[in-house]
């Protein structure tokens, strides 16, 4: 009997020795848990910002979206102004040249002279020629150039009447005559006193295509 006590008395020092390591795993497993019920909180909290941050850089992208559009709208505002503006400048430069054209009549030059330097004048004013230099008549490959500047580079064409678009053509040519000697890629101007209503409009594409500020006096 009494080696069977002890027998007894040692399992159920066992079993305690068990349950004190199960207790203690337990203890373990609930601080664990604990943790990671911090850790969800703190997840769940910072999912939280996360969506108010969202939420406010989606309605950020919202304002910049509007003022972005607003801006757009104003610019496309002020482009058209500009090219109202343009058209009311290029009409009063025809004006003003099938005006004075006329009267170079009895000033004994010619129209080329005239345009030549009505340009001239009107290019210092803007600022794009410096007061030092000037438009010339330059000829090369018996090629006459009506007007021409080297430096900043200046390409122009000038005629009396149109009788079709082929001026442009003209214009074209000559610049890629003299575009060895230039440093940059030249103005290019063609100056028209008289062309035809169909003339004028083919003249008015082609020159917009080509990057050519085309001034025509009158339509007829």
């Amino acid at each position: 009997l009494s080696e069977e006590q002890k027998k007894l008395a040692e399992e159920q020092k066992r079993l305690r020795e068990d349950f004190n390591k199960l207790s203690e795993e337990q203890k373990k497993l609930a601080e664990e848990q604990k943790k990671l019920a911090e850790e969800q909180k703190r997840l769940r909290e910072d999912f939280v910002e996360l969506r108010a941050d969202f939420t406010k850089l989606s309605e950020e992208q919202k304002r910049l979206r509007e003022d972005f559009n607003k801006m757009l709208q104003e610019l496309t505002d002020l482009r058209r102004g500009y090219r109202r503006l343009e058209t009311r400048i290029q009409s009063l430069h025809g004006a003003m040249l099938a005006g004075f054209g006329e009267l170079s009549k009895f000033a004994g030059i010619t129209f080329e002279e005239f345009s030549r330097k009505f340009l001239e004048n009107y290019l210092k004013a803007q600022g794009v020629l410096p007061k030092n230099r000037y438009l010339t008549k330059y000829k090369i490959d018996s090629e006459e150039i009506d007007i021409f500047c080297d430096n900043p580079a200046i390409v122009g064409e000038v005629t009396a009447y149109a009788q079709s678009a082929e001026e442009v053509d003209k214009l074209l040519k000559k610049v890629e005559l003299v575009r060895g000697m230039l440093t940059s890629e030249p103005r290019k101007y063609l100056i028209v006193l008289t062309a035809p209503k169909e003339v004028a409009r083919s003249l008015e594409r082609l020159s917009e295509e080509n990057q050519i500020e085309l001034v025509i006096g009158k339509i007829v």
